[in-house]
């Protein structure tokens, strides 16, 4: 009788040893499996969250500060020509928790976040130079590019505007255009023209202000 029960207890005791084998072997697999995806999900979604706020992205004006415009024109294909490590996954793109871009359901994968300022314009604001009082134009800090048009009045010549101190367009032999210039963003610049003496005209400086709001980009990946 004794040895019958150290038997029946022999059995149970391997039984309970193998079912603790396989739920391990099981959780165990779980876990590889999960780790095996996890470093995939974030290789995506950093190179995603990192080529959208690149310097030279075409959804920044430098570094951290992505245009409104391109930001607003994304959707998925973009999405995966600028960062092939999202090609066939599915991701969520979302400023501040409101989504930009989604294709299928990203929730369960990896999360990555960027403090960015997103950047929009103001309506176009035009300022004129009078080339007879030889007045100026003063544009205010944060403006990186103008649209300057010269219209020389009869039988003078403008050879020369500059900006801040710098040579922006001449022409020797008298100015006459619609050209766009490039401004120091870090410090407000001031627009004057060289012209002959008693010359005419007008020099039309136009630009947009930008206007700048901190938000927080967030890219989830579940490839």
């Amino acid at each position: 009788m004794r040895a019958q029960t150290n038997l029946v207890a022999l059995v149970l005791a391997l039984v309970l040893l193998t079912g603790a084998t396989v739920v391990g072997v099981t959780f165990a697999d779980a876990a590889l499996s999960d780790a095996d995806r996890d470093p995939l999900d974030r290789h995506a979604a950093t190179a995603v969250a990192d080529r959208l706020v690149a310097a030279d992205a075409p959804t920044t004006v430098r570094a951290n500060a992505l245009a409104a415009d391109a930001v607003g024109d994304l959707n998925a294909s973009r999405v995966e020509t600028l960062a092939p490590p999202a090609e066939g996954a599915a991701f969520r793109i979302a400023l501040d928790g409101e989504p930009v871009v989604e294709r299928g359901p990203a929730g369960s994968g990896v999360t990555v976040r960027r403090s960015v300022v997103v950047v929009s314009r103001t309506d176009p604001i035009q300022r004129s130079i009078n080339v007879s009082r030889g007045s100026t134009v003063r544009i205010p800090r944060g403006v990186d590019l103008a649209t300057v048009v010269v219209d020389p009045g009869s039988n003078s010549t403008i050879r020369t505007v500059r900006a801040g101190g710098r040579v922006v367009l001449y022409d020797g032999a008298g100015l006459d255009t619609n050209a766009t210039v490039h401004l120091s963003r870090y410090e407000p610049t001031t627009v004057r023209i060289g012209a002959e003496t008693n010359a005419t005209g007008r020099v039309t400086v136009t630009y947009r202000r930008p206007i700048t709001e901190a938000r927080t980009l967030t890219v989830t990946v579940d490839a």
